[in-house]
């Protein structure tokens, strides 16, 4: 029989994982999942009870929680394997943005967040147990993570510097707010002050050197509970999609993200486009880096990104 461990965080979705608790262990057990569980009670713990667990024998991991659970418990499983293919995720979404399942839809379609999740959509997934590989994005900075030693972390949606990483600091600076109307008023918070950065970015054999507001390396379609950066991305071809955004004023990104929020800023010349597998971000400007909503890399000049083929299993 397979050894699963649920991990909740309770305060995802301010504070909505705590109040659905006992209803998601009810449902679990009602379906006949044979499970452990246990809660974080402090920022990433989830990647240390992930590790333990792959340690300890467990084969399925189950995240109750948002974009940042899943990151830590991804986290956890590859460190455990030191980045080899590794065990089952199954994911439970109680959180505020909710991305990375929305790469499981055929459609750019909206996903409830916060106090609206649905938590149950999740319950029957992991008790109907159907599993689909996918890729993991991995990244080595020029100092170690925020909450660690290593230099070396993984993410399972998207990275992204500039623009959008100094929204997703502000992000929580809202606890009234959930999903895209979070991420909105941090943008325009954001909008008080920004500085555009110039980068250098290597992608495979390609080199870029300008002026850009927001870089995107995306493993899922999208980001910030509803802006999708890279509509056409797949996390299971082994590639990277690669969004660069050419150094834009207030009014510039004012009109570049109503097409993001629809997924429609492909043809737009203010934005290119690429795939890769190895992706280098380079900047004399110290760099904010984000991963899966979380602040891992702060005042970085390098960053080097890779995709990792079919490393994860997800319950989907």
């Amino acid at each position: 029989m397979t050894k699963t461990l649920a991990i909740l965080n309770p305060i995802s979705g301010n504070g909505n994982g705590a109040r659905v608790e006992a209803r998601i262990q009810a449902a679990l057990r009602a379906g006949g999942l044979d499970f452990d569980w246990t809660r974080t009670s402090a920022p990433y713990e989830a990647i240390v009870l992930a590790e333990e667990a792959m340690r300890r024998g467990y084969q399925t991991l189950i995240s109750i929680g948002g974009d940042g659970t899943v990151n830590e418990i991804v986290n956890g499983m590859l460190r455990a394997s030191k980045g080899a293919p590794t065990g089952t995720l199954g994911i439970i979404s109680v959180g505020s943005g909710n991305d990375f399942i929305k790469s499981f839809s055929p459609t750019l379609g909206r996903v409830p967040t916060g106090k609206h999740a649905d938590w149950q959509a999740g319950v029957r997934r992991v008790l109907a147990g159907e599993t689909r590989r996918v890729d993991v994005g991995q990244v080595v900075a020029d100092q170690p993570a925020r909450g660690a030693s290593s230099t070396t972390l993984y993410f399972a949606n998207c990275l992204d510097t500039g623009f959008g990483a100094q929204v997703a600091m502000h992000a929580h600076d809202f606890p009234f707010l959930q999903g895209t109307a979070m991420y909105l008023a941090a943008v325009f918070k954001t909008l008080i002050r920004y500085a555009v950065p110039r980068v250098q970015v290597d992608l495979d054999e390609a080199h870029i050197e300008q002026a850009s507001t927001m870089i995107a390396v995306a493993n899922g379609r999208c980001i910030g509970g509803g802006f999708w950066v890279a509509p056409e991305a797949r996390n299971d071809d082994g590639l990277l999609d690669v969004m660069i955004a050419a150094g834009l004023g207030r009014v510039g990104i004012l009109t570049l993200l109503p097409k993001v929020m629809q997924g429609t800023h492909l043809g737009d010349p203010r934005v290119q486009f690429a795939r890769a597998a190895r992706v280098v971000i380079e900047s004399p400007d110290a760099l904010t880096i984000e991963a899966d909503g979380e602040i891992p890399f702060v005042g970085v000049h390098r960053v080097e990104v890779e995709v990792l083929p079919k490393r994860l299993q997800v319950i989907m």
